[in-house]
């Protein structure tokens, strides 16, 4: 069956059915599930930049970012426990760091 075949993942606690291929943040954005993000653009090749979409993934080690990891069958996905948030908040306080009001 090719990329057509669908798959099942949770995201979140809510069951998210997508396409082979996709990635867990275009699974997330197609079901309506908000996963914050700067750099992802659906015409560009995603390259993880901003680091504000990562995810914690049941049985993955580290946080990968929801915009480069494919999603898969049976997947479990965390986009607001704690240590995301907290990760996040810190990757946020980087970013403005190198931009003060002026």
């Amino acid at each position: 069956m090719g990329d057509d075949q669908n798959i099942t993942l949770t995201i979140d606690g809510q069951p998210v059915v997508t396409t082979q291929g996709k990635t867990v943040l275009e699974a997330a954005l197609d079901a309506g599930i908000t996963i914050p993000n700067l750099c992802y653009d659906p015409k560009l090749e995603p390259y993880g930049g901003c680091r504000l979409c990562i995810v914690k993934i049941d049985g993955l080690r580290g946080l990968p970012t929801a915009c480069t990891t494919r999603a898969a069958d049976g997947m479990v996905v965390h986009s607001e426990v704690e240590e995301v948030m907290r990760v996040r908040r810190m990757t946020m306080e980087l970013l403005i760091s190198d931009h003060p009001a002026g």
